[in-house]
């Protein structure tokens, strides 16, 4: 069998980055408790998580400095239908711009910083050849 792939995401805002996620890529709220909410977001579960959650984390020292930059080295990509009319929302919904829309060959391409500092990259085929291969 198969593994079942899920991504954790620790925050300090479960709430915000929940109703950022399901605004802006159209994430599925399925469960949602004090410090914690899991969502659907294309088929993979994207679990968020308080940093008061798990005090054991190997990284809950260095999350807990203020300032602390989240995130790096990773970066989410989701294949949206309207990356221009994803843009707008993420960046009206507190989102940071960091690469507006362009256009590259056979696709279109925006990142946004999200809720505590993740980068999410909106994308969407505009060539035949691009389609089906997801983010």
């Amino acid at each position: 069998m198969a593994a079942r792939f899920a991504i954790v995401l620790w925050t300090t805002d479960v709430p915000a980055l929940a109703s950022f996620l399901r605004e802006v890529v159209g994430g599925r709220v399925e469960e949602a408790y004090p410090g914690f909410a899991a969502l659907d977001v294309g088929g993979v579960r994207v679990e968020l998580h308080d940093d008061e959650a798990y005090r054991g984390h190997p990284w809950y020292d260095a999350l807990r400095r203020e300032g602390a930059a989240r995130g790096i080295g990773a970066e989410l990509r989701a294949e949206v239908d309207d990356v221009e009319a994803a843009y707008r929302r993420a960046l009206s919904l507190g989102g940071t711009a960091v690469q507006p829309p362009y256009r590259g060959e056979g696709f279109i391409e925006a990142v946004v910083m999200g809720p505590d500092g993740y980068l999410l990259s909106l994308w969407s085929a505009t060539s035949a050849d691009h389609r089906g291969r997801g983010a």
